[in-house]
This record gives C-alpha cells, structure tokens and sequence, in this order.
C-alpha cells in the first residue's frame, strides 16, 4: 500500500511538470556540422508524463505526494513526528516528515533534501531513499544512488539500474560505469568506452544514448555542459542544442555561475551560459572574483577588467591595480602615465603622472610628476586631479587619521661644526593636509638630513605620537614628540627618549638621556629631567630619586612639592610620610614638606592596625602619635625635643 500511494502522488507530480522536448534537439542537428551539435536520437525518447495511474486509487482522492504529506498519504507511518513546512532541493514549499530528525543517528552517513518526493539517505555505508512521509520506501542496499530525476532514479549495486517510485528495479543498463543526474529525465553517464553521453529514462529498453558520444562532457551549470571531441571542446545547452563551436583546448567553471573559462593555444578568455565570447583567449590569467564582482585579465602587455554581475568591460590598460576600500583602482596608460579608474569602470583620473599611491584619509592621493627646472616632485591631488598639496617634496608619506604627513624636501643645510659651509640636504619635516609646516626640519650639523620622521596614529592625552629618528637607527635609538590633535601645536621642546601619560591628571613624564622631568599639557617644563627614578606613590603623589641619590616628591600637577633632600623617604600614609636625612635623624612630614616630627628620632614606625605612629629617640624613649599625627604619649618630652630641633633649625 505504500508503494501504491507513492507511485500515485507520483504521478500526478509527473503530469504537472514541465515537459522536456527532445524534438528541439533533432530539430538542431545539421549534417554539415556534426562535430558542433549534441545530436539526440529523437527515437529514443517517451514522453515520462503520459504514464497512465493505478485504476485501483484514484489521483482525484490523493494529495500529492511530492507536494505535501498528510494524514492520507502517511497513514502508515508510526513514529508519531509531526510533518513540517519546508522547502525541497526545486525550491517547492512542501508539508514532509522533519530530516533534521534523522541527522543525530549515526548510521546515517548522509541525509539529502528532498527532490520530487524523495529523500536520498546513505546509512549503515549503502543507499537509498524516504518518502515525504520519513518512510523507507526504497530500502539502503545499493552502493551508489542519484536523485529521482522524473519519475527514475539511477542506483548501483553492481551494474547500474533504473528504480522507479515502488522500488522496481530495471534490468541492467549495458555499456554504463558511472552516471551523474542532470533534469527533466536527462543523465550524464561514462561507457565502458571511457566516453560520456547522455541518456533518458528509456536506456533501460533502448540501450541507446539520446547524444552522440563525446571524449568527455563537463557539467558547467544545471542547464549547460562542456563537450569535447577530437581534442577540441565547445558548449552545449541542454533543450537548445549546441550554441558554440568546438574549437576550445579547455572549457571549464570560473567560480561564477554562467560564466566559463576558455582556453585557445595557452591563452584564456570568457563566455556565458550562452556560449558568447566575452572576452576573447588573450590573456594569459584570468584572476578569481574581487570583493566588487571584477575579474581581471592580465597579459604580458595589457590588462582589462570585466563585471561578472553585468558583463561591463573595461578600457584595455598596461596595469590595473585591485580595487581599494574606496572602490578605486590605479591604471597605467599606453603613455606609461598613472590615473585612478572607479569600480563604475569610469575613469576618475586620466593617466598623467609618474607615480600615484593609494589613496589616504582625507579622500588625498599622493602623486609625482616632472616639474620644469625641478625634475620629479611629489605632492597630493584630490579626486578631481586639483593640486591640494603642491608638487614641491622629493617623498611625501601616507596621511595619518589626524591629518598629519611627512615629506622630504631639499633645504639649506649647515655642513659642519662652525657652520661655515652651507649646502643642500635633503631633510624630513612635519606638515598637515593644508600644506602647512607642523615640525621644521633639522639643518644643522651634524644632525642636518639625518633626522626623519614618523606620524603614527597614537594619541596620548588628545596629542599625536610622532617618532623621531636617525636614518641609520630606524629601530633604535627612537625619540617621541607629541603634537596637539586640536591645533596641531608641538608641545614637546625637544624629542625625548620616553613620554608617558598620567592617565588621572593632565601632564607628561618625559625621559631624556636617562633622567626623568614633566611637563604641562601646553609644552612647558614642570620640573626639568632630572630625577633617575619615578615611582607611583600612594595618595596622588610621586616619590622621585634625583641623579644625587636624594628622594622627593611631585604633587598631582607634575610639580616638585618635597624637594629631593632624603636619604630615605616612604609613602604617604594619613598625609604623612616618614623621611630620613641620615642616622638617628628620622622624622616625619606632611605633604607640604613641613616637619611633623623633626629629624632628631632613630626610628619612626608606622602602626597598620591602628593607624598610629611610634617614635623612638636613641634613648629608646617611646612616643606615639594618632592618624592625625597628634601626640598620644610622652607628649611633654616630645615637645622639649621638638623645640630644641626647631631652635637649632633656624640657627
């Protein structure tokens, strides 16, 4: 009863589809030209729709079952999965039982969409097919299977044979080693010959392919094949008969639909579906598809770009370059000159300098050109090839996202130590999109065009990182200078070895030749280099060691707020901070340097559990005082000292 049910839901789908005519086919055949046609013998072929369904099961009385399953059509099955909505390999909307369902289970090694009402499946290692009900109408047992192409489908176990929708199997197809399913009844199959034609769903009885026989037969697309004979190929349609020579060495895929390369003598070219020539076998590559749906042909003297999505061409240049982010490419005119072509293939530039680089922020695209009595110079156009940065530099470097650049330019050099001899060099500077000089260049000795320049897009409190350096050093030895991102001020007097920003307030630690100093967001020195250590210190002050070896401290501007005096200084704690001048000459201070306990102690220890401090004297005479640095004990005695420093203080 299954059978039956799917055999009728079967056929009705076979009467509903399209018919596939064999007739245009013969009708292409020419006698001059036997070589350029896939002839198909026109005796050959049945009409799959006029098979006449079951008297016992009216087709009137049963859904469709390559459409739909319901409760009519799968009334035997048992798993009690309820059917879903979906779409089959056709792209048809059917109601069927869920695959997904199946794909978990482990003997299944493969579980195909399906097609006109059927599901090929591979489990337990053999083939074979469900119905839209999740039934296996067809039971595993062959070793290769294709899909059901109108109303057959091709199995092997060890010959191949037709199986029809029950399951019947044909006597074995003479003549065949392999096949490959194509539609409307068609397949391509491989002889014993090594040789490939096509059959219908009649070799069964025929024995007898509906082509003539070709050296090989490559599937291009669903509706076209590649043909070859004698050595030689062309393009063959299915259902309108062959549409191209067969003058090809090679036809084969290009990775985009309806699109194929050719090969003639080493050379390749394009055709479409159609078998038209695009372009013809000159190039020697044919690239794969960019991001813009160009492919570019490139020979030995000229390339050219053509639009897969709408077949535009391309002018024919010396060079194409890929097409940049912005969607613009740069072309080498037969003058040898460079300009700039868009991905609407319209040229944005025509071919008129010497060299031309991609294009940087600002929509800015860095070119030379001959200048009279200057030679070749540099400078920068915008898309419309108007000079924005004149052709004045011998280099010019890439735009950072600031706008910022470096050039290169000849400028008045001192020569040597006196500064006597004056000369040429060529020297790099600072300059931002409007022209305009941001760092000069250095010209005097001996520094003078042996410094250069890097602009990086690094940004440390809203000011540019730029990298200084000798041209010999380029990855060592590197100085940094920092540049307003707002006005594009230098703030940095000099390069410096090391600047690092303090994240909570607004100024620079700067190192040079080893020592440290800071300065204000403005440029200017808050305390000169001078201090070989930096450490963080705890309540927004700095603890600093000066070249002397003397500690101190800078407050939370940058500025030197305890003068570097002590031998030994700690953080602060409660606003203070327990310093030493030398031996028994401990004390303690505030943040404004004063002296809470005067240096006249051998010991100051800090209480974590209570916050206090204990002072001992060289006697060993204990005082202490509170987190607010009030005496708590011995406070008589701590005064007579106290006074006595003070007195010898101002002394």
């Amino acid at each position: 009863m299954k059978r039956l049910c799917l055999a009728i839901g079967l056929l009705a789908y076979l009467g509903s589809a399209d018919a596939f005519s064999f007739s245009q086919l013969a009708s292409l055949e020419s006698k001059n030209e036997p070589a350029r046609i896939l002839k198909f013998n026109q005796t050959q072929v049945s009409n799959q729709s006029s098979e006449t369904k079951p008297a016992s099961q009216p087709a009137k009385n049963i859904a469709d079952p390559t459409k739909s399953a319901n409760a009519v059509t799968c009334f035997n099955n048992k798993s009690g999965i309820g059917l879903s909505q979906s779409k089959d390999l056709d792209g048809r909307d059917i109601l069927a039982f869920p695959l997904d369902r199946l794909r978990n289970n482990v003997r299944y090694g493969f579980i195909e969409n399906y097609k006109q009402g059927f599901s090929r499946i591979k489990k337990d290692g053999v083939w074979g097919y469900l119905n839209l009900c999740g039934d296996e109408i067809i039971a595993c047992q062959y070793e290769k299977a294709e899909p059901f192409n109108d109303g057959k489908a091709l199995v092997k176990r060890q010959d191949w044979h037709f199986v029809d929708n029950l399951g019947i199997e044909s006597e074995s197809l003479q003549n065949i080693i392999d096949a490959k399913s194509l539609s409307k009844g068609l397949t391509l199959v491989k002889l014993k010959s090594n040789q490939m034609a096509l059959i219908d769903n009649n070799y069964d009885k025929t024995s007898k392919p509906v082509s003539a026989i070709y050296d090989e037969i490559i599937i291009l697309n669903n509706n076209t094949l590649a043909v070859k004979t004698n050595a030689k190929w062309g393009v063959f349609k299915l259902g309108e008969g062959a549409i191209s020579e067969v003058n090809y060495d090679l036809i084969e895929p290009s990775g985009k639909e309806n699109l194929f390369k050719i090969y003639l003598n080493k050379k390749v070219g394009l055709i479409d579906a159609n078998g038209e020539i695009l372009w013809k076998p000159d190039f020697n590559i044919i690239t794969d598809v960019d991001n813009y749906g160009f492919v570019k042909g490139i020979s030995e003297t000229k390339q050219q770009l053509i639009n897969i999505n709408d077949f535009r061409v391309s002018k024919i240049y010396k060079k194409i370059s890929d097409f940049d982010a912005r969607g613009l490419g740069i072309i080498q005119g037969e003058n040898n000159l460079f300009g700039l072509v868009d991905k609407d293939l319209k040229t944005v530039i025509e071919p008129q300098f010497n060299t031309i680089g991609a294009m940087g922020e600002f929509d800015l695209v860095p070119v030379s050109k001959e200048i009279a009595g200057k030679g070749l110079k540099f400078g920068f156009i915008n898309l419309k090839g108007v000079e924005v940065i004149p052709f004045d530099y011998e280099s010019v470097g890439k735009i950072n996202k600031k706008g910022l650049l470096v050039v290169k330019e000849t400028v008045s050099c001192n020569l040597d130590e006196k500064g006597k001899k004056i000369g040429t060099c060529k020297a790099d500077k600072v300059i931002d999109v409007n022209g305009s000089t941001v760092i000069l260049p250095i010209t005097k000795f001996p520094d003078a065009g042996k410094i250069n320049y890097t602009v990086t897009d690094s940004m440390v409190h809203n000011c540019i990182v730029v990298r200084a350096y000798r041209n010999e050093d380029k990855n060592k030895n590197v100085k940094f200078m920092l540049v307003r991102g707002d006005d594009f001020k230098v703030i940095t007097p000099e390069p410096f070895d090391f600047v690092q920003a303090v994240s909570k307030h607004q100024f620079f630690f700067v190192r040079q030749n080893g020592l440290w100093g800071t300065l204000d967001t403005t440029g200017k020195y808050l305390s000169k280099c001078q201090f070989k250590t930096v450490l963080m210190a705890s309540e927004d002050y700095y603890l600093v060691q000066n070249d002397n070896g003397k500690y101190g401290y800078l407050d939370q501007r940058g500025k030197i707020q305890v003068t570097p005096d002590y031998a030994t200084l700690e953080y602060f704690k409660n606003g203070f901070a327990i310093a030493s001048k030398g031996e028994n000459q401990v004390g303690l201070i505030n943040k404004f340097n004063a002296k809470i306990i005067p240096f006249a102690f051998r010991d100051i220890k800090f209480k974590e559990n209570t916050r206090e401090y204990e002072v001992l004297d060289k006697d060993n005479n204990r005082f202490m005082l509170n987190q607010q640095g009030e005496c708590t004990q011995n406070c008589k005695q701590l005064e007579i000292i106290r006074s006595k420093a003070n007195g010898s203080d101002k002394q």
